[in-house]
């Protein structure tokens, strides 16, 4: 099957390149595969963007994105610009650039499939000039590799690392030097050669051994983000690296720019077509049951820095956290639109692709975006999930942007053991636990709190579109903290809670302040459990700080806690994570765990 479906040409792949360039145009994107007119545009962008990313969709503050087209209508366009590169010289475009790490523990873990190369790992840099128009006003210019330049990423086998004949770089004092590379400065040497000038310096590298490929990014702490390890991808690395050394000896129309446009291209399709195989491996989509998922999820799909959701079978939302996504969005949009032409579930589908940035992790990732003239569309799009319907807005601003589909086993699973029992749903959002609750679980009746009006308005109106009866199903906008002091007064009971806050600790530097936060939030909801018979408590933890504090230890220690301060008796029943479509690499675990979702039940109470 693999060998017919999403099959790729390698020299396919390196004439289209040539064509992005004008296929894209900077100014119109939307991605449609179809001429339908948009009944739901979604963005897409060129060079200019709009961007708002959280780990999922949501219904909570974000930037909102901008559209781009590749069919017909216009869409609203952000400018995103990268800053100013003094080091780069433009001119010099036919370059083959690598990246040599020291031979340690860390390099063995790059070759295992850990994605991110600290500065601190590199020994040296190069930048090979092919061709006979290199001259000492350039050599002097190109002093490192320029932003988002695909590179090869290779080890040496000298166990002193880096360039035999490269002077050492000395630093006055260790404190400098972690300083330097916490703030993404080079702390290594970078050599710029060509022709016979060069020959030690490549035969350096052609003794190393390689890791693989990826871009540079010569301002953050993460100097390289590998997006193909050799180890794991054997037939293509070996294609990329035939294609190199044809440039490199003359064989090949074009330039490195374009091998290594090609080379990317190829990286992106063979990713996303793994991901596809994963998700339709986990049946998702479900035809009738589940259009709504994640596609990509970064590191857990070999593609740091970017994330892909696909809502209602209609609308694919990649989300942008790295500055390679951003100078690379046209590779991504074309390969991501080729691949989901192909897809079995969407062959016949206009599927619309919108983008999206978290400008703040851009800022780290030394990117500067601009999102400015932002325009609010509310048109609908119906996302299925486990056979209960939302209505979401992928083109709105404000909180009423999309879906979180990182709780949909979560969600079925609390349903399971509410058949006749009073739920209360904190925080609810778009009401995705109680409209579970009812639909799915036959809960006598589930009332939803949270403290936003749009979410409020959104989980209403799912439960008209459910067809739920407002006599079982409510929802009420309140602080949940007021609302469970004045429910706890009032001597309210509930036979199932759920809460499920948004992200209360977004760095470990804030994890005491917020630790004490959930401890009340999770108090008062015990208080609110059947003081008779007991009852079930889902708590749920979004920041990641949290979740892999102590291994996990820490939030659960924090519940056990707020129990012995409600004076009720906690039993662990279950802990779960984000849903299976939110991959994760276990070569770099648990830095994409952020999600904690843990089952207690909550005994009578004694007093």
């Amino acid at each position: 099957m693999r060998a017919t479906f999403f099959s790729s040409s390698f020299l396919l792949i390196l004439t289209t390149t040539i064509m992005l360039k004008s296929f894209v145009s900077p100014k119109t994107l939307r991605v449609g595969f179809g001429h339908r007119p948009s009944t739901a545009s979604r963005r897409i962008h060129g060079r200019k963007l709009q961007f708002a990313v959280e780990p999922m969709f949501s219904l909570r503050k974000v930037n909102q994105c901008k559209t781009c087209t590749f069919s017909t209508s216009s869409v609203d366009i952000i400018s995103s610009k990268p800053p100013k590169e003094p080091n780069q010289n433009p001119g010099i475009t036919n370059a083959l650039h690598t990246v040599m790490v020291h031979r340690n523990k860390q390099s063995l873990a790059f070759r295992e499939g850990t994605p991110l190369v600290f500065t601190k790992s590199i020994a040296a840099t190069y930048t090979e000039i092919l061709g006979s128009s290199l001259v000492e006003s350039s050599h002097d210019a190109m002093k490192d590799i320029p932003f988002g330049a695909l590179v090869a990423v290779v080890v040496t086998r000298d166990a002193s690392g880096g360039d035999s004949n490269a002077p050492t770089i000395k630093n006055k004092s260790k404190r400098t030097t972690s300083a330097n590379a916490e703030k993404g400065h080079s702390t290594h040497q970078h050599f710029t050669f060509n022709g016979e000038k060069g020959a030690k310096h490549k035969d350096e590298i052609n003794k190393s051994q390689l890791i693989g490929y990826g871009v540079y990014n010569p301002h953050s702490m993460y100097r390289v983000r590998i997006l193909l390890h050799e180890s794991l991808h054997p037939g293509l690395s070996k294609d990329i690296i035939s294609m190199r050394k044809r440039i490199q000896r003359g064989g090949v129309d074009g330039n490195a720019v374009d091998a290594d446009s090609s080379a990317l291209l190829s990286i992106l399709e063979r990713k996303i077509n793994d991901a596809i195989y994963l998700r339709l491996a986990m049946n998702l989509p479900s035809p009738g049951v589940t259009d709504t998922y994640r596609l990509i999820n970064g590191e857990g799909d070999g593609l740091s820095g970017l994330a892909v959701d696909i809502i209602g079978g209609t609308t694919a939302i990649i989300m942008s956290s790295a500055a390679w996504c951003e100078i690379h969005k046209n590779h991504i949009i074309f390969s991501l639109e080729k691949s989901l032409r192909k897809h079995p579930s969407y062959k016949d589908e206009d599927v619309e692709v919108i983008w999206r940035n978290t400008p703040s992790r851009l800022i780290q990732d030394g990117y500067e975006v601009d999102n400015t003239g932002l325009k609010n569309d509310d048109v609908s799009v119906v996302a299925t999930e486990s056979s209960v319907k939302y209505l979401t807005y992928p083109f709105s601003d404000g909180q009423k942007t999309g879906f979180y589909c990182d709780q949909r086993e979560n969600r079925m699973m609390i349903a399971k053991y509410c058949q006749n029992k009073r739920v209360l749903d904190l925080c609810c959002y778009s009401g995705g636990f109680s409209l579970n609750a009812m639909i799915r679980g036959k809960a006598a009746s589930a009332l939803g709190i949270d403290s936003s009006q749009d979410a409020v308005d959104a989980a209403v109106a799912n439960a008209q579109l459910n067809g739920l009866d407002r006599a079982d199903v409510s929802f009420l906008r309140d602080d949940i903290a007021s609302f469970m002091k004045n429910a706890i007064e009032r001597n309210d009971e509930y036979d199932v809670v759920i809460l499920d806050p948004p992200k209360l600790a977004p760095s470990i530097s804030s994890l005491t302040k917020a630790s004490r936060k959930y401890h009340s939030l999770n108090r008062d909801a015990m208080n609110l459990i059947n003081k008779s018979r007991g009852g079930l408590l889902l708590t749920c933890t979004c920041s990641a700080a949290m979740t892999q504090q102590s291994g996990g230890q820490y939030f659960l220690s924090m519940v056990n806690t707020a129990a012995l301060s409600a004076k009720r008796q906690a039993t662990l029943l279950q802990v779960n994570g984000a849903a299976p479509c939110h991959t994760q690499s276990p070569a770099s675990f648990p830095a994409g765990n952020y999600l904690t979702c843990a089952l207690f039940f909550v005994g009578p109470s004694d007093t």
